[in-house]
């Protein structure tokens, strides 16, 4: 819509009206229906008698996170005022030929979602949502490994809390911080694309009791920095999915699941034990009451005490 044209001339400083109006060839009155019809798109807009206009600071402007990418993730880049999900919006993206590093953000998700389609809290501009497009050259058994590789990206990018198996961000004292959600297109045994989705808490909001925000043990956030130092994270991990030992060194560094009791909740079973390893596919292997192990690659982990810092 030809109102997004605005947020190119906003910063996070107030810009007059009458400025905006000159650069962008509009009335004022103009600039002021088109910031407004932004603000009902969703977009991170303030709009303040006799100050102007600007963006919410901090906010993951194309033009704002630009100059703060450093590898190829986030080059090609959509940003949503409001949208149902980030996944949905990529996997279009994808079919009409974007390209490997391509991300969707929405600054609010009416449906987003984690794993078995639970539903994903998006409250407007306190998080960050969004997908990344990713083409991997890799096995279908080993694509566990790129969970956990997205899980080690997010833990260095917060800097607080841990890993629960395979990649949620839990804070210091247990809560969600952030959830990792993969969705692969496939023909046969090949794998077409994959699409990234991560939600990351950022600001205080309107949250599920059991979830947390990063701005709670790291005030003074700005989320285009996160986001563009996620991505650079992210990038680094996804260009070294070969080296599974490096993944899963650094991994076992930042996770609250190992040495652990945990319950499992696979497609089939129930599994309780101990929480003893990661195998270099990605899987977690878990010593059982009757010292046996067992090895997991999909299923839902409850850990069973209070964790502690890694």
């Amino acid at each position: 819509m030809k109102e997004t044209a605005l947020l190119a001339y906003l910063s996070e400083a107030f810009t007059s009206g009458s400025v905006l109006a000159r650069r962008l060839g509009l009335s004022r009155v103009a600039v002021w229906k088109q910031a407004h019809r932004l603000q009902a798109a969703g977009y991170p807009v303030e709009v303040v008698q006799r100050q102007g206009y600007r963006l919410r600071p901090g906010s993951p402007a194309p033009h704002l996170l630009r100059p703060r990418l450093r590898g190829r993730f986030g080059r090609a880049y959509r940003y949503l005022g409001r949208t149902t999900s980030t996944q949905d919006e990529l996997r279009a993206w994808a079919e009409a030929g974007a390209p490997e590093g391509a991300v969707v953000l929405a600054e609010q998700q009416t449906g987003g979602r984690g794993r078995r389609r639970r539903r994903w809290v998006s409250p407007a501009g306190a998080g960050l949502y969004f997908s990344v497009l990713l083409r991997p050259r890799l096995p279908l058994t080993e694509l566990l490994r790129l969970s956990l590789a997205a899980g080690v990206a997010l833990a260095e990018t917060a800097e607080v809390g841990g890993l629960k198996w395979p990649n949620d961000l839990l804070a210091p004292d247990g809560r969600k911080l952030a959830g990792v959600l993969l969705e692969a297109d496939l023909r046969g045994e090949d794998v077409r694309y994959l699409l990234l989705g991560i939600g990351l808490n950022v600001h205080k909001a309107p949250l599920p009791p059991e979830a947390a925000c990063l701005e709670a043990y790291r005030p003074g956030l700005r989320r285009v920095d996160l986001l563009a130092t996620l991505l650079d994270r992210l990038e680094y991990w996804y260009d070294r999915l070969a080296e599974a030992d490096a993944i899963c060194d650094a991994w076992r560094r930042h996770s609250y699941t190992l040495g652990q009791p945990v319950r499992i909740e696979t497609a089939g079973d129930l599994i309780e034990g101990l929480a003893e390893d990661v195998e270099p596919s990605g899987a977690l292997r878990v010593r059982l009451p009757d010292g046996t192990t067992q090895t997991v690659s999909a299923g839902d982990v409850a850990l069973l005490q209070s964790v502690s810092s890694p």
